[in-house]
């Protein structure tokens, strides 16, 4: 970036007056004609500056074009742009082979039916936990029955083997014992 100068020649001297507050007073010993040539060498240094500022400018300018970084960046631009259309393009392509193969129309079904098994999935839990809470106590009760029964003293040896024998058979099947 170019930072223009400022030379010391521009400083107040242009203005034959002095600024204090908001009133402007002139020198008793200054004529306007000595005003008229101080603003007339302000604005040739003015002149001045603009045009060694745009010889600058213009130096510049050449330097960078000669550099190629122009073109580069130019052509920077272009492969980023060409690039990000053929992505598009791709993208696109793959989209609509998607479609036509029917793999979107799949896809939904699929997960339609997924979720009509999930449903029935948890249908069926909830019917096998409420069987399971219905059963709990008739399944206490006969463990109760069975231990009661096992902790009495035995008639006999031949009683308590056939006690046991049948309350074993009476748990395997799920029927209580009387």
């Amino acid at each position: 970036m170019v930072t223009p100068t400022i030379p010391s020649d521009e400083s107040n001297t242009a203005n034959a007056g002095r600024v204090t507050g908001n009133t402007t007073t002139t020198s008793a010993g200054m004529t306007p004609s000595i005003d008229a040539q101080q603003t007339a060498e302000t604005i040739k240094n003015i002149a001045r500056r603009i045009r060694e500022e745009s010889i600058r400018m213009r130096e510049l300018v050449v330097a960078i074009r000669q550099s190629g970084a122009v073109e580069e960046l130019v052509d920077s631009f272009r492969e980023a742009s060409l690039a990000t259309r053929d992505t598009a393009q791709e993208i696109n392509d793959a989209a609509r082979a998607l479609r036509d193969r029917g793999a979107i129309r799949e896809t939904a079904v699929a997960i339609d039916e997924t979720t009509k098994a999930a449903q029935q999935t948890a249908e069926t839990v909830r019917v096998a936990a409420r069987e399971v809470g219905e059963a709990t106590p008739l399944t206490s009760e006969t463990v109760r029955r069975t231990g009661r029964r096992l902790r009495r003293s035995p008639r006999s040896a031949s009683t308590s083997t056939t006690t046991a024998d049948t309350t074993t058979a009476s748990l395997q099947e799920g029927t209580p014992t009387t």
